[in-house]
């Protein structure tokens, strides 16, 4: 059986993705806000209710104004949603692929009688 002279040449892609690295990190008075709140709402507190607790204590928005519920309920869903991106997993996605198959055994044949040199 005689040789088989070939170039083989597979293309295809891989598409990864990763969650984004570039979401923006707490602050240390944001997380402890947030720790705080959900402390509160372990104990049964509505945000309406921690709202009026953190006011009463003197805390500020990060913003620097005063607590109301839905701020309170904003500040909880931000940091679950964040969480929820970072801790997602994404698929890879393989493209179509190609094989390509070069003979090479006639130009090789040629050069072998010195017809075409390389």
């Amino acid at each position: 059986m005689g040789s088989f002279n070939a170039d083989v040449i597979f293309h295809f892609s891989i598409t990864y993705r990763r969650p984004p690295f570039t979401v923006p990190q707490y602050s240390q008075y944001q997380f402890f806000l947030y720790e705080t709140i959900t402390e509160q709402r372990k104990k049964g507190k509505t945000f309406d209710q921690i709202a009026v607790w953190l006011n009463k204590k003197g805390y500020l928005s990060v913003r620097g104004k005063k607590f109301k519920g839905n701020h309170v309920h904003s500040i909880v869903k931000k940091k679950r949603l964040k969480d929820e991106k970072l801790e997602r997993e994404y698929p890879e996605v393989w493209s179509d692929f190609s094989l390509e198959v070069v003979d090479k055994t006639l130009v090789n044949n040629l050069n072998n009688r010195g017809r075409y040199p390389i």
